[in-house]
């Protein structure tokens, strides 16, 4: 029986991997987003009035295209690791383009920096096994921080949750070392470093956007939501799935679930909009020149 589970869950994912599961499951993703919202909403009795333009304005014109700018150093990093060149237009287009097709029913946006990477002269191997590195990099660092900042506000077991999370980055950098320089190691902690605390900042400007305050620290543990969503990989761009881990987190500190799974919703919406944006200004653009 034992030796019959990996055969089983490797017919699973193919079978949820078909574009036909993938659209479905799409569906439902939505439709929880959606009717979550609306419970969120309806929870916190939220009016236009209430809702800060200011901070609305903040994020939108200011952190959201600043996140979207040091993804594309990020990605500018990984193809110099490889001893490939991107130019900063190319990759701000890149990490725009995979936030968006995300959306589509298959994993968009690795296969959209893979194909970048091959287009810049990577091979497909090396484009796949550093793009799936770089994920588990980001992945690692989001949960330790975010298992760090829960151990602090909740039970204080969570931090061996962080401390294994970090030990998971540690192994991760020892696999990247086999290809990339130290140099370009540091590079790509560093930047991802800024992203957490971009993350964070965003967050915390989305709670404010509706009403409600919150610390760093609470703000640092919704940052391992988008991460997580994204990393389960059955609903495309985690439609959902995001928003109720962020709901699940506030329900651990006793905060409000629904204030956590709207500021969620509304940092995807934002950066979607935004890379919609930008990939759809540069077709207009090539289609005038």
């Amino acid at each position: 029986m034992i030796g019959e589970v990996p055969g089983r869950v490797s017919r699973a994912r193919a079978a949820l991997g078909r574009p036909g599961a993938r659209r479905a499951l799409k569906i439902t993703g939505l439709t929880v987003l959606v009717a979550g919202a609306v419970w969120a909403v309806a929870a916190l009795d939220l009016t236009w009035a209430d809702l800060s333009l200011f901070h609305l304005a903040l994020n939108v014109l200011l952190l959201t295209p600043a996140m979207l700018a040091v993804a594309a150093v990020a990605f500018r990093i990984t193809a110099r690791a490889l001893g490939r060149k991107v130019s900063a237009g190319k990759a701000l287009r890149t990490v725009a383009a995979a936030n968006v097709a995300e959306l589509l029913p298959l994993p968009g946006g690795a296969v959209v920096r893979g194909a970048a990477l091959v287009e810049a002269g990577a091979g497909v191997g090396e484009a796949t096994h550093i793009v799936l590195m770089t994920a588990l990099l980001t992945l690692g660092m989001t949960v330790a921080l975010s298992a760090t900042a829960l151990g602090l506000m909740a039970d204080p077991v969570w931090h061996w949750l962080g401390l294994a999370a970090l030990a998971g980055v540690a192994v991760i950098l020892v696999f990247l070392s086999r290809r990339v320089g130290p140099g370009h190691l540091a590079s790509m902690v560093a930047v991802r470093i800024m992203a957490l605390a971009l993350t964070v900042l965003r967050l915390g400007v989305a709670f404010a956007t509706l009403g409600t305050v919150i610390g760093w620290r609470e703000a640092a543990l919704y940052a391992a939501a988008p991460t997580l969503g994204a990393t389960v990989g059955i609903v495309p761009a985690g439609l959902g799935v995001n928003e109720a881990i962020a709901a699940a987190l506030a329900a651990l500190i006793a905060a409000s679930p629904a204030t956590a799974f709207l500021a969620v919703a509304m940092n995807r919406a934002i950066g979607l909009a935004t890379g919609a944006a930008l990939v759809l200004g540069q077709s207009f653009w090539q289609a005038r020149t």
